[in-house]
């Protein structure tokens, strides 16, 4: 796989599976390195969902495979998220190659939920939980499964993406 084959990918996830729960298709920003074609990034954040919840999304390509990502969903009317992450660096227990960050972000939510959370819990600060590696259509799958299941096309988006 290359960049573009890539990026062509990840979009038809938007445009075709999860069409229904989008607010707006995504353009994605795609980066390429200056001295290997085939080698690059690609990035979107704030694509919209429509119930205002929102996806970060990024990956680094090289050598035709996926060498860092980040995926992270982010519910804006509580200040929950969640960030599957692997940045390309293993340091061990502390924060495995592949991980998950499970939290509330201080800029939503509301402020008396934010007194009976650890301070571990807000923003990024907690511990990088070790994962397995995931897919970006397991991703988005989750997101259908947990947050849109009481979507009239539910069942088809997850066969789509084939979870």
């Amino acid at each position: 796989m290359n960049l573009r084959e890539r990026a062509t990918e990840i979009k038809g996830i938007f445009y075709s599976s999860c069409k229904d729960i989008i607010d707006e298709p995504p353009s994605f920003e795609i980066i390429p390195d200056i001295k290997y074609a085939d080698y690059g990034t690609i990035f979107e954040e704030g694509i919209r969902f429509i119930d205002g919840s929102f996806l970060n999304f990024l990956e680094e390509i090289k050598e035709g495979n996926i060498e860092r990502y980040g995926y992270e969903y982010i519910r804006p009317d509580t200040g929950f998220f969640f960030h599957y992450q692997n940045e390309g660096i293993e340091n061990g227990i502390r924060k495995p190659l592949n991980h998950l960050h499970v939290g509330i972000l201080k800029k939503y939510a509301n402020g008396n939920l934010l007194d009976l959370l650890p301070e571990e819990l807000k923003e990024h600060k907690g511990p990088h939980f070790k994962a397995p590696e995931i897919k970006f259509n397991e991703f988005m799958g989750m997101i259908i499964v947990c947050f849109f299941a009481d979507h009239g096309s539910c069942e088809e988006m997850k066969r789509s993406l084939g979870v």
